[in-house]
């Protein structure tokens, strides 16, 4: 990401805005789009900062510079900055006002690209601002574009297809009665969709926009009368606007939604349409306000419809999790085999891709894979980078968090092994994350239970024994598009009720700084109520977890029950997808072994 002196970057980016008559710049790793996953041509963050989380936003001022994200990246905040320019901050423990506050903010006018924040992003940080004595300005000439030149990545080429109605489970048709339903009951007669997997969801189209979040990016303005518009490039968008869908939706440059808000395009005064501030960048929502319409803010509806998968995504999701399965299988026999003894992170990371790459269902990984050995594992989102990574710890614990999207369901999985001989530290906080992820997927609950309240659950074994974690204990899932997704999840914030049909992740850890990190994780779907009204989880992923890293007297007869059950369902399911493989069938059988 060129190699101009992170230095110089920062003096020209200071040089540029106070030219502006500007003190400052926001800095956020956010795009247009607002997913987690940005194009490389649009990673400002890292380019300013050298910083590569999924997460986090600094701020230049004159004598000072701050990065900020969360506790799953304190550590890589700090490795990868630079110190003499960089201060590091982990959110919430500390805050951008009080860093305001600090460097002596006061009267500071600090610029923004309204197109790369969201109106809600947009108002939270005008108020920090104002109550530091700073102003926020709005500044659509992005000074880091005029900075990042040299080397700064083309545009991905578009590749968008279809979706089979029999694997997405409902047609487009049936999606925009059912958002239209939710329309009449919000009072409201349209609706902007600025979430682009909502958008593709909708329509059933997948894409290659994104490396890693197989989408095309785009937004949509749905109007229960007038139909459907898609808000993005037609020249990309135009291998899959065949048949059917030509007929049904049309394709409208983003540059003319403000044009097609207008009451002369038939929006009649009064026209009530609903926006998500979350996600809506701040830049498209001044025609919404200077129109003579009534904006209405709330939650996308369509994130809420897609977060329930139907029969047939379920089915899809777990026959994706049996061949992500003897993927696995095969890459842990091949790790306990030794071949791995003397490599380095991201060659083991390359020997998984090229074995789900094996797969003629495989279309992408859901992520990069994280693959930290010994201290690494610490770092909750480590992302090894070739040439600076770790060579294989000996007698330490090897985590690796990966996934993959197949022609029908999506993956997420995490699995910390054994190198050598663990230490009794390594069991016992393996044996605790064990229990917290038993407590997730045996939880039996009723309608209306959050996942604030099934984090407690999973956090409760560790904190008996003095172990906790900094981030949440699982993340929303899509089907065959962001491998994190809302509105729900497993955390102390998680205040969305979880429904059946939803999907999450289960994976409670645990980090000693400077020397490893546990971290186990499946995917569960929330089950139908019981005969009680009570839900429940069904675990999906299918791997064996490190029976050498359990310590079976720390668990109850309940917990063991649980394990040795699991691990019978795991060699049922994959058995004969290795049956003409004798090694990793016999690895198998032997890892499945009741504890």
């Amino acid at each position: 990401m060129t190699n101009t002196p992170p230095s110089d970057k920062l003096a020209g980016l200071r040089a540029i805005i106070s030219r502006r008559g500007l003190d400052g710049w926001y800095v956020g790793r956010e795009d247009l789009f607002q997913g987690e996953e940005v194009p490389p041509r649009e990673e400002r963050l890292a380019f300013i900062s050298g910083f590569t989380g999924s997460a986090g936003f600094g701020v230049i001022l004159p004598d000072d510079a701050a990065l900020f994200s969360d506790g799953r990246y304190t550590l890589q905040m700090a490795n990868q900055s630079d110190p003499d320019l960089w201060r590091t901050f982990t959110l919430p423990e500390a805050d951008l006002g009080s860093f305001l506050d600090d460097a002596h903010a006061n009267g500071a006018r600090i610029g923004i690209d309204p197109r790369l924040v969201t109106v809600r992003g947009f108002e939270r940080l005008q108020d920090i601002c104002r109550k530091a004595g700073a102003e926020l300005v709005a500044d659509v000439d992005n000074p880091v574009d005029a900075l990042w030149r040299e080397d700064r990545p083309d545009i991905v080429p578009a590749r968008p297809f279809r979706m089979p109605d029999r694997v997405a489970g409902q047609s487009m048709p049936d999606k925009l009665a059912a958002l239209s339903a939710r329309l009449e009951a919000a009072r409201c007669d349209a609706v902007v969709i600025s979430r682009a997997d909502a958008v593709n969801w909708l329509v059933n189209i997948r894409g290659t926009d994104l490396s890693n979040t197989p989408i095309n990016l785009l937004f949509a303005l749905y109007h229960r009368e007038n139909g459907l518009i898609l808000l993005g490039d037609q020249h990309r968008l135009a291998p899959v606007m065949q048949g059917d869908l030509a007929n049904q939706v049309a394709i409208v440059p983003l540059a003319q939604f403000a044009d097609l808000i207008d009451p002369r395009a038939g929006y009649a005064d009064g026209v009530r349409v609903m926006f998500d501030p979350d996600s809506l960048p701040q830049h498209l929502h001044a025609p919404l306000a200077g129109a003579d319409i009534d904006p209405v803010a709330a939650p996308c509806p369509v994130t809420a419809m897609k977060a329930l998968k139907n029969e047939a995504e379920l089915a899809g999701t777990r026959r994706a999790h049996i061949e992500d399965g003897a993927v696995m299988v095969r890459f842990l026999a091949w790790l306990d085999s030794g071949a791995a003894r003397g490599m380095r992170e991201t060659g083991i990371a390359a020997h998984l891709l090229a074995l789900r790459q094996a797969s003629p269902r495989f279309l992408a990984s859901s992520f990069e894979t994280i693959c930290g050995s010994g201290p690494n594992g610490a770092i909750v989102h480590y992302r090894a980078i070739e040439g600076q990574d770790r060579i294989l710890v000996e007698d330490s614990l090897l985590l690796v968090d990966s996934g993959a999207h197949y022609n029908d369901g999506t993956t997420d999985i995490t699995r910390t092994m054994a190198i050598g001989t663990p230490t009794p530290d390594m069991i016992t906080a393996f044996t605790a994350v064990l229990r917290g992820h038993i407590a997730v997927a045996t939880a039996r609950f009723p309608k209306g239970t959050t996942g604030q309240q099934i984090d407690a659950l999973a956090r409760a074994p560790m904190w008996a024994v003095g172990l906790d974690y900094a981030h949440g204990t699982g993340h929303g899932v899509g089907h065959v598009m962001q491998v994190h997704e809302g509105p729900a999840n497993i955390s102390k914030r998680g205040t969305v009720p979880l429904e059946p049909g939803m999907l999450l992740s289960n994976e409670p850890g645990c980090y000693r700084a400077g020397e490893w990190g546990i971290r186990t994780e499946t995917l569960v779907s929330v089950t139908a109520p019981d005969k009680d009204g009570f839900m429940g989880f069904e675990t999906i992923t299918l791997c064996p977890m490190d029976r050498r890293l359990v310590d079976v007297d720390m668990l109850l007869p309940a917990e063991r029950a649980w394990l040795n059950d699991y691990h019978a369902r795991v060699l049922a399911a994959l058995a004969p997808e290795l049956e003409r493989e004798a090694d990793c069938l016999a690895w198998l059988t032997a890892a499945c072994a009741p504890v």
